[in-house]
């Protein structure tokens, strides 16, 4: 396969995942605002449900105030809460017999899942900005140093060493271009001795039938 062919379809890969990137980061920008409003409107029910019960019942007034007041709060709770995984947990520490245990374990996930709801906006926005850098990153990078290199994996069929790159393409910048296409799905750096890079054998497939996953 000649290396104007491997180039045409890396070029077309970054041009569409540039595009769904894209796709994503408005995604994620529209859905923000809505994971916002029902992160305040759960606070609203919890704050009006609650109040009730006082001697002095919140108003509805006092109540809105104090959802859209947490809003802020919500991403600076995104940047400080650590993100675990309960399902992971419960799987990897095996099931709780006793019956205090059980109600603990349901009112944790509980818990979690009104974080999850509270944490949605702050995190679809993260989302959104990861997408945009993903695709700026991708924008602004060497698609014809990556794309010889792709070429180098799929002519040799087998590990290219690290030194074999500057040997065989003299006027490749290593230092900038092996950052670059490491970050491409289905390359595989191998550090056992010749250390180098290679290629899965799905990419393999995808460019030599010109497809994309």
């Amino acid at each position: 396969m000649n290396f104007e062919a491997v180039k045409a379809w890396y070029t077309e890969s970054v041009r569409r995942r540039v595009r769904n990137g894209r796709i994503a980061m408005v995604l994620g920008l529209v859905l923000m605002p809505v994971a916002l409003a029902v992160a305040a409107g759960l606070v609203y029910a919890l704050l009006h449900g609650f109040g009730r019960r006082r001697e002095e019942p919140l108003s509805s007034t006092t109540c809105l105030w104090i959802s859209l007041a947490i809003i802020p709060l919500m991403f600076i709770g995104n940047r400080c809460t650590p993100r675990r995984n309960l399902m992971d947990e419960r799987m990897s520490e095996g099931p709780s017999d006793s019956f205090g245990g059980h109600y603990s374990r349901r009112g944790e996930v509980y818990f979690q899942f009104i974080l999850w709801i509270m944490f949605a906006g702050p995190r679809l926005l993260d989302w959104a900005l990861e997408c945009f850098r993903e695709a700026r990153r991708l924008q602004q990078q060497d698609t014809h140093s990556c794309a010889a290199i792709l070429w180098l994996m799929l002519t040799r069929g087998k590990k290219v060493p690290y030194e074999d790159l500057e040997r065989e393409i003299p006027w490749l910048n290593v230092a900038t271009a092996l950052p670059e296409v490491r970050l491409i799905p289905g390359v595989v750096s191998l550090e056992t001795q010749p250390a180098g890079l290679s290629m899965t054998q799905d990419l393999r497939e995808n460019i030599r039938s010109g497809t994309f996953d």
